[in-house]
């Protein structure tokens, strides 16, 4: 039933309206006017992956655009090509461009990302003006009429026929939302960082989501041509940029029914201000201003937060159920013997401050070692050069003899090393389960295509790792907050989601930087348990941790940073009565005395 539902709702219905349109509404103009909304959709959409799921900002997209519509229409004319053979190719050769904008601009965020994108854009505006013999320049370039098996297009059939891919391509984005490739995009939008050290490649994340937006903005740009036959230089200017991502905000950015609003928006709106044509980027600014500041999360956005739609959200779960086994069992690869994890030399400088200074460290496997120091120690430092976030200044990182040092987040991840983190790094536009899916994104199996048009493989996967995830929440005390916003929960409980997400990627040494900070001693008696078992599961373990009672009761061994050195280690009976680790703690031996009551301030 619930398969029927989804065919009448996401496809026959829509195809319906779209066969109905040029029968209800005969008149010429409309029909273009429906052509124009399919077409500048399509591009809205693709911008929609690039800036709402993934946090990426373009203010280049005419450019893709202008290169599916003049190379579509010069393979058509020039090569002969099937109208919409050239249209395929010309969106994969924007999706190559788009990889190559991606390349160009990763180290790039905020402004000066928009300002490459803006760069390009210009780019493409200049050569089609200027390369007048194979553009036409502002004189223009015709583009034959399209035909299909030698049936020619005219408005109504053109029309059709784009609605009938603007139908099939909001299909594929809605499979792209709602699967591992949606989850993934939202993941590295929200924190970078997380998302590596769960064994993402972010780099080669953002290229495929700025491809896969040039290629629709591509697809776009070539259905545009064919549409009127005729294209010009001069509708490749910056304002369409700038009216692309209108529809993307105002829309609402990030989510599904966000860009019908925001196409609504930008291609019905103007009709309403023709006589004002002289000023219609005063007034999208001003429509994009007020959007920012009374509806930032745009129109769709904003509607979501309202009870009714609360409350929908939450009955979509209610049908959703999990297989409960008497006890879940922790999945992790086989317990290593002997040295697992060894330090030699390392060290980490910035400038002139040495904030890890030729520190050797060996970790055994099947062992909880401890990591503790005042602030300012080099504890945080060495997290992160163990997780790949840092590379050391000098020394080895060595993993069972294998040298890690320059490995990436994402490569160390791969080798069965994970982490949590101090500033807490949950996604918070993720439930709590996807969060913990997360944690899985190495062993999922089927690739980009399978997603988009959702094989049933896809949905099987989907469904035993997330039977998976919940068995990891219930591990950590947290089953009955599945469904819930991972920014939600309180300061502990959003701790155990990072530990759960954590062991999801079934690592063989997971390190834990201050698990327990910020929670309350409830909730710390939680984290404590939860790490005991795990313990008790033979997992490794590096725990950064200023709670003493954490420290002692669980470790096996501690070593102690002072300054970016190393100034003790050994058994936790050995390191509380060690001179050096109460000097460092303390303030000197006076200060211990006087703390202890044996001498008096005169």
């Amino acid at each position: 039933m619930n398969k029927w539902k989804w065919y009448v709702t996401n496809l026959i219905l829509p195809l319906l309206v779209i066969y109905a349109f040029p029968w209800v509404f005969p008149n010429e103009f409309y029909v273009h006017l429906a052509q124009t909304f399919a077409i500048t959709y399509l591009v809205i959409v693709g911008l929609n992956i690039l800036v709402g799921l993934s946090d990426q900002l373009s203010l280049g997209h005419v450019g893709f655009y202008a290169i599916g519509a003049y190379l579509s229409a010069i393979l058509c004319d020039k090569a002969g090509i099937n109208f919409f053979v050239s249209v395929l190719i010309s969106s994969f050769v924007a999706a190559g461009f788009g990889a190559v904008v991606a390349l160009l601009s990763l180290r790039s965020k905020g402004p000066y990302l928009a300002m490459v994108t803006i760069a390009f854009g210009e780019l493409m505006g200049i050569i089609s003006n200027r390369w007048v013999d194979v553009t036409g320049g502002p004189a223009g370039y015709y583009s034959p009429t399209p035909s299909i098996f030698g049936f020619q297009l005219h408005a109504v059939e053109y029309f059709w026929f784009v609605g009938i891919i603007a139908v099939l391509v909001t299909i594929a984005a809605n499979n792209i939302f709602k699967g591992r490739f949606g989850r993934t995009f939202i993941a590295f939008g929200n924190s970078a960082v997380a998302s590596e050290v769960l064994g993402v490649n972010v780099r080669n994340w953002k290229v495929m989501a700025f491809a896969i937006s040039a290629f629709l903005a591509g697809m776009g740009g070539g259905l545009f041509t064919f549409q009127n036959g005729f294209i010009s230089s001069t509708t490749f200017e910056f304002d369409k940029s700038i009216l692309f991502l209108i529809g993307v905000i105002v829309g609402g950015s990030g989510t599904k029914w966000g860009p019908v609003v925001g196409t609504v928006i930008v291609v019905l709106l103007p009709q309403l201000f023709q006589s004002f044509v002289d000023y219609h980027l005063m007034i999208f600014g001003g429509i994009l201003l007020v959007s920012l500041i009374m509806l930032p999360d745009g129109i769709v956005g904003e509607l979501s937060k309202l009870a009714l739609f609360q409350k929908r959200r939450k009955s979509d779960h209610t049908g959703k159920t999990f297989q409960l086994a008497e006890k879940p069992e922790l999945e992790l690869p086989p317990s290593v013997t002997g040295t697992l994890l060894e330090m030699r030399e390392v060290a980490m400088y910035f400038g002139g401050l040495k904030a890890v200074d030729n520190v050797n460290i060996e970790i055994a496997g099947g062992s909880v070692h401890g990591v503790i120091g005042p602030n300012g120690s080099g504890k945080s430092t060495t997290v992160n050069m163990l997780s790949g976030v840092y590379t050391p200044t000098g020394g080895q990182l060595l993993w069972q003899g294998k040298d890690i040092t320059k490995f990436a987040p994402h490569s160390i991840a791969k080798e069965g090393i994970t982490r949590t983190f101090q500033n807490l790094q949950l996604f918070q536009d993720l439930t709590v389960i996807q969060n913990v899916m997360m944690g899985f994104h190495r062993h999922f199996h089927t690739g980009f295509l399978p997603n988009v048009l959702h094989i049933p493989s896809v949905k099987k996967e989907e469904e035993a790792y997330s039977q998976k995830a919940y068995d990891l929440l219930r591990i950590v005390g947290l089953e009955t907050k599945v469904f819930h916003k991972a920014s939600d929960l309180s300061y502990g409980e959003q701790r155990l989601v990072e530990i759960a997400r954590g062991l999801a990627l079934k690592p063989t040494l997971m390190i834990l930087d201050e698990p327990a900070a910020g929670a309350s001693p409830v909730e710390i008696e939680k984290i404590m348990d939860v790490i005991s078992r795990l313990k008790a599961a033979g997992l490794s373990i590096v725990l950064v941790e200023h709670h003493m009672e954490i420290v002692m009761n669980i470790c096996d061994k501690i070593t102690v940073l002072d300054f970016g050195q190393k100034i003790a280690e050994g058994t936790p009976q050995e390191i509380q009565e060690h001179p050096k680790v109460i000097e460092a703690y303390l303030g000197g031996e006076e200060v211990a005395n006087l703390v202890a009551g044996k001498r008096s301030v005169s």
